[in-house]
């Protein structure tokens, strides 16, 4: 890899890590569901040039949506606007574990050992992370962040039965409906939606925008522009990055400080997704795995 594209790896995991970040400050100004709608009207608006249909039903389309982008979007922004940034971005690097999980009960893609070994030590990391959560009485966040991540690794195994490759152009098209069931969404379970529009400061409005543009819609290209022309195996290291970023953030930005508790589970999970993820299993699925874990709390 020359060094102008380690140099955009290394940008990208900068990229993702301040997302949470931001996403922890926007989110205390607007509802969790509404901020997830414009985060996606954003994201879709700027790839509405490269959306592309192809020959998918759009019933298929909007199932997608609904589960790779609004149920879970909206749980997982729950989740954010009540736990610290460190916690929230250390439960999310479960995302590959559970796909490995999923893909094992439903689609049959047995893991090799290695992989079975990496999923475990992910788990006992997420015990020592929630522990925290549990002793102040937060824990139903936690379940809401897992339950998040199942639902879209649910969305990720439908795009693989319709045989669908995850592309720039499929999530420009998934945010584009997603972005309306989102303000449904938002104005059936969340309350003072206008108030929190005309309040807002500019600062409220660039982090969305950061959100949507810059995490979402140039993150992404950015990890289909290097994907495209590396092995994965070169590229998703940098990904590992990302919960050092959003701590660091977390700290600098929002006072946050990291228990020993997050800290221990965070470095569990880190090496349990790091075994699970770069070692191939029995039938080769792991490369497809970490490519569309990029669709999505990135």
């Amino acid at each position: 890899m020359v060094w102008s594209h380690r140099f955009l790896a290394l940008t990208l995991s900068v990229v993702f890590g301040l997302g949470w970040v931001f996403g922890k400050a926007a989110l205390d100004h607007f509802p969790p569901i509404l901020m997830a709608a414009f985060r996606f009207a954003c994201a879709g608006v700027v790839m509405l040039p490269f959306c592309q249909w192809k020959d998918l039903k759009l019933k298929n389309i909007i199932v997608l949506s609904i589960l790779s982008i609004s149920i879970p979007y909206s749980l997982s922004n729950y989740s954010l606007s009540q736990l610290d940034v460190s916690i929230t971005v250390m439960l999310a690097q479960m995302e590959a574990p559970i796909l490995i999980v999923m893909s094992a009960l439903f689609l049959r893609e047995i893991p090799s050992r290695t992989i079975i070994i990496g999923v475990i030590v992910s788990f006992v990391g997420v015990i020592f992370v929630a522990g925290r959560p549990v002793v102040s009485g937060g824990f139903f966040p936690v379940i809401l962040a897992v339950v998040s991540m199942v639902i879209w690794s649910t969305g990720q195994l439908m795009i693989r039965r319709l045989s669908l490759t995850a592309s720039f152009s499929l999530l420009g098209a998934l945010s584009l409906l997603a972005a309306p069931q989102l303000v449904i969404l938002s104005f059936v379970f969340e309350e003072q939606q206008m108030q929190s529009i005309w309040t807002a400061s500019a600062t409220n409005w660039l982090q969305v925008i950061y959100l949507g543009i810059v995490m979402t819609a140039g993150g992404i290209g950015t990890w289909y522009f290097l994907i495209s022309r590396h092995a994965i195996n070169l590229v998703a290291p940098y990904l590992l990055l990302v919960p050092a970023v959003s701590i660091a953030g977390g700290a600098a930005f929002l006072g946050e400080t990291p228990s020993i508790e997050t800290i221990v589970g965070g470095s569990l999970i880190i090496v349990g997704v790091t075994i699970a993820s770069f070692f191939p299993s029995r039938n080769a699925t792991v490369a497809a795995t970490r490519l569309e874990k990029a669709d999505e709390y990135c």
